[in-house]
């Protein structure tokens, strides 16, 4: 199937996003992580200064300050469209 007409600029083109599109807030990060799993969900391995997975969790200091917490045990996946989701986990 064709179209009449230029093609879109490569920035209005659907592409996944990069970035943590949604996230969700779970009260036990190692349980939902590990059920996740047991449904075929890939977690994503990051190596990066100060931000470093275990396991397929990260300890980020700082995140929450509005829930009075000192930071978050985070975990990162893909939906099916390649989109980042995230669960994380406020640490008190």
């Amino acid at each position: 199937m064709s179209h009449a007409g230029p093609e879109p600029p490569p920035t209005l083109l659907p592409c996944p996003g990069t970035f943590t599109q949604m996230g969700w807030e779970v009260d036990d990060i190692e349980t939902a992580v590990s059920r996740l799993r047991e449904r075929g969900v890939v977690f994503e391995g990051v190596d990066a200064p100060g931000l470093r997975t275990k396991n397929g969790i990260a300890d980020v200091d700082g995140n929450y300050p509005s829930k009075h917490a000192r930071g978050e045990r985070a975990a990162w996946f893909r939906d099916s469209e390649g989109n980042l989701l995230g669960i994380g986990e406020p640490v008190r």
